[in-house]
């Protein structure tokens, strides 16, 4: 019995370490799907603009006349820039998320793995692993649920800019047609 409860002590103390680890390496991994995002749309966002502002200079320089359309053009690049804002946010939001289910996830399974190991009987097992599970979909119900809110209201607030800018080319279309 000395040497289960060593073993036992020695295999506590090895899952602590793992879920350390663990909690490390998800850690990690949040910090760099987050920094990679953020510089990938940094990125976008200045090539973005530097394109638009070449495109805006070498349309005033071909011809004077044309002002309106590049203004046009670049009001669609910006709106364009705007619906990707909202998704890159909702993406990192989203993988934040994931992330935090995933850490959370693991740390539910370390405890239960302890609560398992410390059962005597059938019925303690049973017991653990029902509340495991019940614990586990009742997580990611909640978790796909906020993930799901979060999708539709990040494609609505994306979908609004490209949506007002059609709508206004619509406008000029039919006023110059009606002229």
């Amino acid at each position: 019995m000395n040497t289960s409860k060593k073993n036992q002590t020695k295999f506590t103390k090895s899952l602590d370490e793992a879920v350390a680890v663990g909690k490390e390496t998800v850690e990690a991994a949040v910090k760099a799907g987050t920094d990679a995002a953020t510089e990938n749309y940094e990125k976008a966002v200045a090539a973005t603009r530097d394109q638009v502002e070449a495109a805006v200079k070498a349309g005033a320089d071909a011809a004077k006349g044309y002002e309106d359309i590049v203004g046009f053009s670049k009001d669609n690049v910006d709106a364009a820039v705007k619906s990707a804002t909202v998704l890159t946010d909702a993406a990192q939001n989203i993988n934040k998320i994931w992330f935090g289910y995933a850490q959370s996830s693991l740390e539910v399974n370390m405890a239960a793995t302890k609560a398992l190991f410390a059962c005597k009987t059938f019925q303690e097992v049973a017991d653990v692993q029902t509340g495991l599970a019940k614990k586990k979909y009742d997580s990611l119900a909640c978790e796909s649920r906020k993930i799901s809110e979060l999708t539709v209201s990040a494609g609505e607030k994306a979908a609004a800019p490209i949506s007002s800018r059609i709508n206004l080319a619509i406008e000029k279309f039919n006023k110059q047609a009606a002229a």
